[in-house]
């Protein structure tokens, strides 16, 4: 994967196809989960997707009240934003015939978003599968159980991305 600034407002990412074929994956279960009903959600991912502000004053302190539910708000639209992106790149990836590399141009905006998209899946996978700060920092060969050592490989190589995508506006050498 690169990442390069086309102008101060345009981005252009490029992937392999290898790489393609597993961001369209991601970013496929992304959709779903930006659109699954937050009621039907396990109580962990439930409480990532609405942000909890935690406070011992909460039930009596009517201010926190609000501002909980401006914080609901606000996460239910960065996912409704969020899913239109990853819809749209879903779409830009069918309709495209060079896929090696697929390249997609991007505002700002959006190649920022696309790192938060990413960050969603590596939280929401580490939430699903109770994944620890501890085994993210194990070798994955000395996890013995398949699922949690794929989830870890998934949230390292999108941390990798996340870096990749980062690289031109942080490093400059």
């Amino acid at each position: 994967m690169t990442c390069q600034q086309i102008d101060a407002e345009h981005w252009r990412l490029s992937f392999a196809e290898p790489e393609a074929l597993f961001i369209v994956g991601v970013l496929a279960r992304l959709g779903r989960s930006y659109h699954d009903d937050l009621s039907q959600m396990p109580p962990a991912l439930r409480a990532y997707w609405q942000g909890k502000i935690t406070s011992e004053k909460m039930s009596a302190d009517s201010d926190l009240k609000e501002s909980q539910e401006v914080l609901s708000e606000a996460r239910a639209e960065l996912r409704s934003e969020r899913l239109a992106l990853a819809e749209n790149w879903l779409r830009e990836f069918e309709i495209t015939e060079r896929r090696n590399p697929w390249t997609v141009e991007a505002t700002t905006t959006e190649r920022d978003e696309f790192v938060a998209m990413l960050n969603d899946r590596r939280l929401l996978l580490a939430l699903e599968i109770g994944v620890t700060e501890g085994e993210m920092e194990t070798d994955p060969g000395l996890i013995t159980e398949e699922a949690r050592r794929n989830a870890i490989l998934e949230i390292d190589i999108l941390g990798h991305f996340i870096l990749v995508t980062l690289g031109p506006q942080i490093y400059h050498p």
